[in-house]
């Protein structure tokens, strides 16, 4: 007999990295309690409303329905995370809740906060019990995971929008999207299809513009330095003004502009040296660079053609004449744009020497009260990991500017390339106005295009993956699923494919374990694990996979969607492969003496068979089967 002190207490949790039988989606699965003599739904909404107001829109009758979709929207994180699915179900006593999730630490955090929020509702302690604390602790835990990184999260987002398969591989730190041959894998923008000698090149700031210089782009001249007298040196010959850069920096770390000075020049250098050594890196070296006036502005390129562009503003504040920059800077901070987290256009504006020693340029310090209208810069670079703004203009960018940026992406072999540059003015030709290249960047952040802190958002996420697949449904291979699907059909299977197309690399997993073109492999303990590797072979162009009921309950089917499934004899939980379907999809049912092809629930063959010429009639019902997914996926 259940106590009241267990209401509402989540335990029995279980992770389904892929479809399953609760959901056709990575779910959370757990159970829950509610006892029948507490309070109804209408006792807990007003506390829910209060900091979820979204969930009063929903017509909710039961507490554990009002349970799960706070629990969603606290999975959301308060930033509109791409969640959806969840399905209720009992259990004895028990209620099962299925949920869709991202990150499983963070999840399962979430429905233990959830819990002990509903638990001290229900003891009349919520006003101590302080959830907003509490949720905002764990937005931090999410935005430490992988996905609290922008661009990452919004190519996972992508991905889920456009029906791409995409899932983690945890032993590579890295996620793919789409299968097999068709794959693609990365983190951040960085893919396995770039060139890694093009990606290492791009670190060398100094190679890389000798590079530019060489291929006759407009480049500032400049030089890599070794020593401070080295950079004084070529600072005499460039002439002032200049700028101080690390030769492998990144996020804008360490550069100076608008140095005037070799005493300034001198202090640069030594702040470069010693960031190297704080971060326990050799120093090899700092570029000193002539000064090109104008704004920031990044240009993105995809697969060499030209996607956005981003202006770029260094972090400022306008001064009311009443506040000081340091308080100024406190209530920018607060805006929404300016959260910092997976979903917001802007990071917060950090105070750190490297501001003190700006403003000092300006005779500011944090205690100085700016004008009304003022407008006080406080940073030399516009980096929007550093605080800056970023607005779009890529509508503005003139035609010739684009060709540029086009002519220098076909020297890399890289999916996205962030290029920097100085103008005055993106929508004049490069050749008429003061125009520079700073950097050209492999893996770059690409969330900002996607939500810019001013002006409209460019989908560069979607782009990135459409550039790769061209078509959502040709990130996908062929499958076919089923529950007795046995090494010596499996063979002839193979033999059907190919005669209609030789050299297919086909991956299959049956019970006696993975198998590549009929070929065993391996096959670990883990059902998910034998379906990964089929699924992250870069060659496999057609994939087989039998699924029972004992791995169906622990594992789901982590494959989305099969395009033939094959249900002999199935048991209830076999019987689930059905909503495994795809659009346009058969299942072909063998009961005790029939074989029935069915398509969207409707029988297209119904033919009788006995043991003996059993295997015969299933394959003269997949062979033309085979020829159409074959032409379909374009294998």
């Amino acid at each position: 007999m259940k106590t009241q002190e267990q209401d509402f207490a989540v335990r029995k949790f279980h992770f389904y990295y892929g479809p399953n039988h609760y959901l056709p989606r990575r779910a959370m699965v757990f159970n829950i309690y509610v006892s029948p003599e507490g309070p109804e739904a209408d006792f807990y909404k007003p506390f829910v409303h209060e900091v979820f107001p979204q969930v009063e829109k929903f017509n909710i009758q039961t507490v554990a329905d009002l349970f799960t979709h706070t629990l969603r929207e606290v999975l959301r994180m308060d930033i509109d995370l791409y969640i959806n699915d969840f399905s209720i179900s009992e259990d004895h006593e028990d209620y099962v809740i299925a949920i869709e999730f991202l990150d499983d630490y963070s999840s399962e955090d979430a429905a233990v906060l959830v819990s002990d929020w509903f638990i001290s509702m229900n003891e009349g302690t919520a006003e101590l019990f302080n959830f907003s604390k509490k949720f905002e602790h764990l937005q931090a835990i999410f935005d430490k995971s992988l996905l609290g990184g922008p661009t990452l999260y919004s190519l996972v987002e992508a991905g889920l929008k456009n029906d791409i398969p995409v899932f983690f591989l945890e032993e590579e730190n890295q996620y793919q999207w789409g299968y097999g041959v068709k794959q693609l894998r990365g983190r951040s923008t960085t893919f396995h299809t770039d060139g890694v000698k093009d990606t290492e090149f791009t670190m060398y700031k100094d190679m890389v513009a000798e590079f530019l210089v060489m291929c006759g782009f407009p480049t500032p001249a400049g030089k890599n330095c070794l020593t401070e007298q080295e950079a004084v040196d070529e600072a005499a010959k460039l002439g002032y003004p200049l700028v101080v850069k690390p030769v492998s920096g990144h996020k804008g770390q360490g550069v100076v502009t608008g140095i005037q000075t070799e005493s300034e020049l001198r202090v640069a250098f030594q702040h470069i040296v010693d960031l190297s050594a704080m971060e326990g890196l050799y120093f090899d070296g700092a570029i000193v660079q002539q000064q090109i006036n104008g704004d920031d502005h990044r240009l993105l390129t995809i697969d060499g053609m030209y996607a956005a562009a981003l202006k770029r503003e260094p972090a400022f504040v306008i001064g009311n004449g009443v506040n000081t920059i340091e308080e100024l800077i406190e209530e920018e901070n607060k805006k929404e744009i300016r959260k910092d987290n997976a979903r917001s256009p802007l990071t917060k504006i950090l105070l750190d020497t490297d501001m003190i020693q700006f403003l000092q340029l300006q005779n500011l310090h944090t205690g100085s009260v700016p004008d009304e209208g003022q407008k006080v810069y406080l940073r030399r670079v516009a980096n929007i990991s550093a605080g800056g703004v970023s607005i779009n203009v890529t509508e503005k960018i003139h035609p010739e500017n684009i060709k540029l940026a086009e002519s220098i992406a076909t020297f890399f072999n890289l999916k996205c390339i962030g290029i920097d540059i100085l103008t005055e003015d993106i929508s004049i030709p490069w050749k008429e106005g003061d125009f520079g290249i700073i950097e050209v960047n492999a893996g770059p952040g690409v969330f900002m295009h996607l939500s810019p802190a001013y002006g409209d958002s460019i989908n560069v996420p979607e782009m990135i993956l459409l550039s790769h697949f061209k078509r959502t449904e040709l990130s996908r291979i062929p499958v076919i699923a089923g529950n007795n699907i046995t090494q010596p059909l499996l063979l002839k299977l193979l033999e059907e494919i190919n005669d209609v197309k030789p050299g297919v690399f086909t991956g299959a997993l049956i019970r006696e374990g993975v198998f590549f073109n009929g070929n065993y492999f391996f096959k670990n303990e883990s059902h998910e694990q034998n379906i990964k590797i089929i699924l992250r072979h870069p060659k496999t162009s057609f994939a087989f996979f039998n699924h029972i009921q004992k791995d169906i309950y622990d594992y789901g089917f982590f494959h989305e969607g099969a395009d033939i499934v094959i249900l002999d004899h199935a048991n209830w939980a076999e019987e689930t492969l059905r909503k495994q379907i795809l659009p346009g999809g058969y299942i072909i049912e063998i009961s005790d003496a029939e074989i029935k092809l069915i398509m969207n629930s409707n029988i297209l063959k119904n033919v009788s068979y006995s043991e003996k010429n059993k295997e015969k009639i299933l394959l003269e019902i997949i062979r033309p089967l085979i020829f159409d997914l074959i032409e379909k996926y374009e294998v």
